[in-house]
């Protein structure tokens, strides 16, 4: 018993570690080969798409418990005649070789040290291009009976790009991942890539003539997608588009060769999964050129979409389609070339501008079944700040921002009115109708729309002036766009405008200001309806011409607006109106509608109250200006007609009440303007 225990000890070791020790066989190879083409190479086995863009195939051989790979090389011929000069750009890569161990099941796990050596030939006689690497790692794991390459590291270091002897770009460092994983309960897959450059640079940035970039990250992630079938489909649509680049572009296309280019992209988009993830960062950018130098501290990008499973359908209650996009940037400096021999950006230099923070974004929050979210859109800026030397002017801005808001149209909506008009591309039987009608589409779903525009501590200096200003804004609001009951909304705002020298009239300049408006029952529906029969009644039924004339399309619709707008009963409300100057003021009040049986189609009332009127007319009359002393001849008249008052803090005022009668007569404190008028 004592002997026959370390013999099953040593049994059990040998059946534990057996499969390391297990040897390579020609089916394990054949196998191996087999699979490496279908995963990494399939253009070589997919008939109909041109010539291979590879040289050569797979090539695997046992080699004790593990087996040596080689693979194909890349080789393409591409024309190139953009200088009417027909050439053929040449472009060939060494193919990689690894060695591969078995893994469990049909994974299998590849290692190699093959440095990058591509070389492209322009032809013509120009010197080639060449693409090395001082070293490189790479890390393969495909798994056979799922046809996919399940996870990847490639690291290179020492990459450079030169011609004929000349370093044109250099590299630090290059690492690509990637990794596809099984999704829990589901048969497709999650995708995951990461890109890294480290140390860039081109050019000679040494002798101010180049560009350098401390980092470059990007990295990306597709959620519930078929892995296989989305390879499969983006390597025959870059078969397709390497297939175009062969051919002689004098030759005649091919037929429906942009149905074609539509149906390939469209069917790999089909593929794009329910969910996506990107971002790309780039960090301590740098520009040089003889006459300019720009830099960038930080640039970030950012992406994703979710919600694209078409097989929710709408109205189902599951989560529509969903998506952001932005774009900040920190720490950009741009300087223009120098002038009297200075140095860019010094004193004497060129134009320079500073930004410490921009930030441009758009978003959809997910809706559910035909409800979508309102598309959130806008951009940020703080700190802005210009320095044009040579014109001696000099321009500053605290932080600005712009924001819209749509609603009613969703990115669900976008895609499909993209995908409308892909269809019928190349297509003879699609009318000059066709777009206008799918724009047509997305324009009436909207059923609201708003922006907001400010600034604040504005400042610019100039040789002969200095304007500043406190703050500015603008806003502006129109919803229930898709019926005859509407609302807007309408808002300025000034706070501290100042100039300095103050100009002749600085007095009667308005430093602070707002004015708030609002409208109600506007026939939205019924204006674009006028609108878009008159654009389309323009516009031929087949596809042998555009639009006739837009500016005709614009007058028809203007000459029925007066009509819609006078049967709805629209109505305006003055909210508030405040304007003052160092001299003075003006505050109105008041409401206005539409009523067709007006003589003018419309009644208003309003209340109006001036601030220095007096002092107003006195200075116009002074000026030598025609012009300024017949203003004041009209201001003369306006003020016999206004009521004597006085402001709370005593200064004197006139007031006004002002009325458009049903009749068309206006008046003014009860008396008809028309009586008051010069005859």
């Amino acid at each position: 018993m004592r002997r026959l225990a370390p013999a099953l000890l040593g049994a059990a070791l040998v059946l534990a570690v057996g499969p390391a020790f297990a040897q390579a066989t020609p089916e394990g190879a054949a196998a191996l080969r087999h699979g490496l083409t279908a995963i990494l190479t399939p253009t070589l086995a997919t008939a109909g798409l041109g010539e291979p863009i590879f040289e050569g195939g797979w090539t695997v051989e046992p080699d004790g418990a593990g087996y040596r790979v080689a693979g194909p090389a890349l080789s393409l011929a591409l024309r190139d005649d953009a200088d009417g000069r027909k050439r053929v750009v040449r472009i060939r890569c060494d193919g990689d070789r690894y060695t591969a161990t078995a893994g469990q099941g049909a994974v299998y796990r590849l290692h190699g040290e093959t440095p990058l050596r591509c070389e492209i030939r322009p032809g013509s006689g120009e010197p080639a291009v060449l693409l090395t690497s001082r070293s490189r790692r790479a890390e393969l794991t495909v798994d056979l009976a799922a046809a996919l390459l399940t996870a990847s590291t490639d690291e290179s270091e020492g990459v450079t790009v030169t011609e004929d002897g000349e370093t044109k770009l250099a590299v630090h460092r290059l690492l690509l991942t990637s990794a596809t994983t099984p999704r829990p309960g589901s048969t497709q897959q999650d995708i995951a890539l990461q890109f890294e450059a480290e140390g860039v640079s081109a050019g000679d940035p040494a002798a101010g003539d180049g560009m350098t970039l401390g980092g470059l990250r990007y990295g990306g992630r597709i959620e519930d997608v078929d892995a296989a079938a989305l390879r499969d489909r983006m390597w025959r649509l870059i078969a397709f588009a390497v297939d175009a680049a062969r051919r002689d572009p004098k030759a005649s296309p091919p037929p429906h060769v942009e149905r074609k280019l539509w149906t390939l992209a469209h069917r790999a988009l089909a593929q794009a999964g329910d969910a996506m993830d990107a971002g790309l960062t780039l960090t301590d950018l740098r520009i040089t050129a003889p006459d300019s130098d720009s830099r960038i501290e930080r640039l970030e990008m950012a992406a994703n979409y979710a919600g694209l499973n078409r097989a929710v359908a709408a109205g189902s209650g599951g989560p529509g389609l969903a998506g952001k996009i932005s774009l900040e940037l920190k720490g950009l400096s741009a300087a223009g070339p120098a002038i009297d021999g200075a140095p860019a950006g010094s004193a004497r230099g060129g134009p320079v501008v500073t930004i410490d923070r921009l930030l441009l974004s758009a978003a959809q929050a997910a809706g559910t079944g035909d409800s979508s979210s309102p598309v959130e859109y806008g951009a940020e800026i703080e700190r802005l700040r210009v320095a044009l030397w040579q014109e001696k002017t000099f321009v500053s801005l605290a932080d600005g921002h712009y924001r819209g808001r749509i609603g009613g149209l969703g990115l669900a909506q976008v895609v499909e009115a993209a995908e409308t008009l892909g269809q019928g591309a190349d297509n003879p039987d699609r009318t000059a109708l066709a777009p206008i009608r799918v724009l047509e589409r997305l324009v009436r779903s909207i059923s609201g729309y708003e922006v907001d525009v400010g600034v604040s501590d504005l400042n610019v200096a100039a040789p002969d002036a200095r304007v500043s200003l406190r703050s500015a804004g603008y806003f502006e609001s129109y919803q229930g766009l898709t019926g005859d009951d509407g609302t807007g909304r309408l808002k300025l705002d000034l706070a501290g405008l100042g100039i300095d020298p103050p100009p002749p009239f600085a007095d009667w300049i308005p430093r602070d200001g707002t004015i708030a408006l609002s409208f109600e029952r506007l026939p939205y529906r019924s204006l674009l309806d006028a609108y878009w029969t008159s654009l389309t009644g323009l516009i031929p039924q087949d596809a042998s011409g555009g639009i006739s004339d837009f500016e005709q399309a614009e007058a028809l619709w203007t000459a029925q607006i007066l009509g819609i707008l006078k049967a709805s009963g629209a109505g305006a409300t003055v909210d508030r109106f405040t304007i003052t100057a160092p001299g003075g003021s003006i505050d109105i009040a008041g409401t206005a509608g539409a009523n067709p049986a007006a003589a003018y189609g419309v009644v208003a009332k309003a209340t109006l109250r001036a601030v220095g009127l007096e002092a107003l007319t006195a200075f116009l009359g002074t000026q030598p200006d025609e012009d300024a002393r017949s203003a004041a001849a009209a201001l003369t008249l306006l003020q016999t007609v206004g009521r004597q008052a006085r402001t709370g803090d005593g200064k004197a005022a006139r007031d006004y009440d002002i009325e458009v009668q049903p009749g068309g007569q206006m008046t003014v404190n009860g008396a008809d303007l028309a009586t008051l008028m010069p005859k």
